[in-house]
């Protein structure tokens, strides 16, 4: 038992030391060049750790894992493939608004990067175990939930536009990042965080995984912290 926690507290440390790498990465001029084509190795890595530490494992958990990866792709991929241009204005993008994907996440496919499927997978998954043993109703969790997720996408909104991960398409300057976020956005994420977090409370995947809280809040004060320094 000892052992297994010493386990667990050594790649919650692991992870946190490569968000701090990642925000020295991001923030810093002179290692942004190197960072960049790195961007995204703290996701993968976050996954990885996941996949690891999850207990039980049967084909409802893998279904849940397939499942919510393509979910998540799909939605994201029917979004930024159904923008459309009518005289320098843009439309469409359904459902969140019309956006692209820049340069950041690779690779791609459809117009979308893979790792955005992973990121709908890695936030539903501890989102729902961090809240699974509240006393409060399945429908309950999901709401909450999905209202967690919203936060979470506040604060990362003007991080994944500042780093090209992706632009809101306006008439004047289209792959500006000061653009403004179309609160269908957040709508969308409330509505697809709320039937995904649904769909984990009744998968009966038997989802255990020691490491999944941690992951979360690290990712959450990850974005906080490039907000503060």
């Amino acid at each position: 038992m000892e052992k297994a926690k010493n386990k667990l507290f050594n790649s919650v440390i692991i992870l946190s030391v490569v968000h701090i790498i990642s925000i020295w990465g991001l923030k810093s001029e002179a290692a942004m060049d190197f960072y960049f084509p790195y961007i995204a190795v703290d996701l993968v890595l976050c996954l990885v750790f996941l996949l690891y530490y999850q207990l039980h494992w049967n084909i409802n958990a893998l279904l849940f894992i397939f499942f919510t990866f393509c979910s998540g792709f799909l939605i994201q991929a029917i979004g930024v493939n159904t923008v459309y241009n009518v005289n320098n204005v843009f439309y469409g993008g359904y459902p969140f608004g019309p956006f692209v994907y820049g340069a950041a996440l690779q690779p791609k496919v459809w117009n979308t990067p893979l790792l955005i499927g992973v990121n709908w997978l890695i936030l539903i998954y501890c989102v729902g175990l961090l809240l699974k043993n509240l006393t409060y109703t399945k429908v309950q969790k999901s709401l909450l939930g999905a209202f967690m997720l919203v936060l979470y996408d506040i604060v990362l909104e003007p991080i994944a536009k500042k780093n090209e991960m992706w632009y809101w398409l306006t008439k004047k300057d289209p792959l500006s990042k000061y653009n403004p976020v179309p609160l269908q956005n957040y709508a969308a994420w409330f509505l697809f965080a709320f039937l995904m977090l649904l769909y984990f409370y009744n998968a009966k995947a038997k989802l255990r995984n020691p490491i999944a809280p941690a992951v979360f809040l690290i990712m959450f004060f990850f974005l906080v912290a490039l907000h503060i320094f």
